[in-house]
């Protein structure tokens, strides 16, 4: 009796497993293959942080199916458990939605003579359209300088101060091609076709 509770279990643990496996994978290919095109993951951590939200979820609906049902408890209690764990995992993969959203790139500022690539997570500006800005300090005794200086005091990067942003474009800053500061080191810009390219090395 007890080794078909526990075959039982491990059985649905599995299809568990399986399914999440299937729907996480097309998930991940899709959030991949849309927002993250074009060379686009360089500019973040994103597989990094991509994995680990795929496991914790991937094991977590299947760990939770494997302890919370089994075939001694009613049909009543199976299915609010099974709710339970459902309900948790959606949960758990909004979370990780939000945070690989955080991960795509708002836009390019020029500061200090070099340029920067923005992610949504750190971007203060409501829209986020991939474009280029230049960055015009307020000169001292301006009227923007105060503002500037409280920012600063509130610990506001320069290439979060969107209130000092003056609109450019690729053609105009890059020409051609240009690299750009990112947390994962520099990574080249380049446009084809009217699309903007990322690339790690100049081939």
């Amino acid at each position: 009796m007890f080794s078909k509770v526990i075959s039982k279990k491990i059985k649905w643990a599995l299809i568990h497993f399986i399914s999440g496996l299937i729907i996480l994978s097309t998930l991940s290919l899709l959030v991949f293959n849309t927002w993250f095109i074009d060379g686009r993951y360089l500019l973040s951590d994103l597989f990094g942080l991509a994995t680990i939200i795929f496991l914790l979820d991937l094991a977590l609906g299947p760990l939770l199916s494997l302890w919370l049902l089994s075939p001694v408890k009613s049909r009543k209690e199976n299915t609010i458990n099974i709710s339970v764990i459902l309900l948790l995992q959606f949960c758990s993969l909004g979370y990780g939605l939000l945070q690989v959203d955080s991960q795509r790139l708002a836009y390019f500022i020029k500061w200090q003579g070099s340029y920067f690539a923005v992610n949504k997570g750190e971007s203060r500006k409501e829209a986020n359209n991939e474009q280029f800005y230049i960055f015009d300090e307020p000169a001292v005794g301006s009227e923007g300088r105060e503002i500037y200086e409280s920012l600063i005091k509130e610990a506001i990067s320069p290439v979060e101060m969107y209130e000092f942003f003056t609109l450019s474009s690729f053609e105009g800053e890059c020409g051609a091609m240009c690299g750009v500061i990112t947390k994962k080191g520099i990574v080249i810009v380049t446009k084809e076709n009217g699309k903007l390219k990322f690339n790690k090395s100049l081939r």
